[in-house]
């Protein structure tokens, strides 16, 4: 419903502040002692762990940015956010989302210069199991801030500005490793394997969150045994959505229609047998996004509809041949493969969009700045 003034919701979106505002002084009291204390970090790892700091720091400030701050391709010269460098209890000022995000990019910039010298993914590849001395700062790659998560980032944050040349560029460089270090899932692991399907298309990752009780979010929201009045599902939403083609992977496999139940509910983050690390990731930056900046970006309009007709025939879907239709069919794109990974409110935002459909609501929603832009907290105004 939009409505960011009722207690519930201000209490949430205070929190989601404070916990960003919390792990970024954790940066940069780590930066802080980084330089001090140059014999406690030294050579390669020195470089490796300033470079993810500087990144995660950068990727924190970029999404309360996203969701605090305006509506960037009208009003980039409002004021959004702080963004913080030093480690203080000291409010500091809010700057226009013109400025944070040329200091995202600063910092990103400074963590690719730093994680290039230093991350073993680029020889090595993500590297996703424990290492042989049960010490893994160079291994679960994909679990940290690593040089193409950093470079995927920059395209993300690109696009928001609308720099598509360099948006394009930086997606480009990451598609060009996909086939040595981030392969494609395969039918196998999703459609053909009932008992373990690898519902976040694991291999594809760039950057994930570890989270322990990742089926709470399942069990919490969208488990068809919760009571009817608890249990979340957008019902019709799913049969329009995959009405291009019924047999795509994130179809079925994800959305499943229960034995009490007459819809499909959301089984994205359900738990499965496998003692598999992907079983608790959450995703953060996946491949295919970059494909789909690709589509948006590229001038020549064969390369962007091959790079959408790329997920889609990995996805096991029928691939685009009307370019036409590229874009409506990138919009449901995003429907379809970021469900459940807080991007897509950030999709319609970028682009502004003015009319969403509301399928709990049976309605066409009218969109504008107050709808799209997040209060900021009473903690950040209050004490200024």
């Amino acid at each position: 419903t939009y409505n960011y003034t009722i207690d519930y919701a201000k209490s949430k979106f205070a929190a989601v502040w404070e916990k960003a505002y919390s792990l970024i002084a954790n940066c940069n009291k780590l930066l802080e002692y980084a330089e001090k204390n140059e014999e406690v970090l030294t050579g390669k790892m020195r470089k490796m762990i300033i470079g993810e700091a500087m990144a995660l720091r950068a990727f924190l400030h970029f999404d309360m940015l996203r969701l605090f701050g305006p509506v960037y391709a009208t009003n980039k010269a409002d004021l959004s956010i702080p963004y913080n460098t030093v480690y203080s209890i000291s409010a500091t000022s809010l700057l226009p989302a013109t400025q944070v995000v040329e200091k995202v990019l600063k910092d990103l910039d400074e963590a690719e210069r730093l994680l290039g010298e230093s991350d073993p993914i680029i020889e090595e590849g993500p590297q996703n199991q424990d290492s042989e001395d049960g010490l893994n700062y160079y291994t679960y790659r994909t679990q940290r801030l690593n040089y193409y998560a950093v470079k995927a980032l920059k395209a993300r944050v690109y696009l928001w500005a609308d720099n598509k040349a360099e948006a394009y560029r930086e997606a480009k460089a990451v598609t060009a490793v996909q086939e040595q270090w981030f392969p494609w899932t395969e039918r196998r692991e999703i459609m053909d394997n009932t008992r373990n399907p690898d519902r976040i298309f694991s291999s594809e990752l760039l950057f994930a969150a570890y989270y322990n009780a990742r089926e709470e979010i399942f069990t919490n929201y969208f488990s068809p045994t919760l009571e009817p009045a608890q249990v979340y599902s957008p019902k019709k939403h799913i049969d329009d959505l995959f009405t291009w083609d019924l047999l795509d992977w994130r179809n079925r496999p994800i959305w499943l229609e229960g034995t009490t139940r007459d819809y499909r509910c959301f089984h994205k983050y359900e738990d499965v047998s496998s003692t598999e690390v992907w079983t608790k990731l959450i995703p953060l930056i996946r491949m295919t996004e970059m494909y789909y900046i690709i589509a948006e970006t590229a001038t020549d309009e064969t390369e962007a509809l091959d790079a959408l007709n790329t997920v889609l025939f990995n996805r096991g879907g029928k691939e685009l041949e009307d370019k036409t239709q590229l874009a409506g069919m990138l919009r449901d794109e995003y429907r379809r493969e970021f469900f459940g990974e807080g991007q897509l409110f950030f999709y319609y935002k970028r682009l502004n969009v003015k009319v969403l459909h509301s399928y709990s609501e049976n309605a066409d929603l009218d969109m504008d700045a107050a709808k799209y832009v997040v209060p900021l907290p009473l903690s950040e105004t209050d004490f200024r």
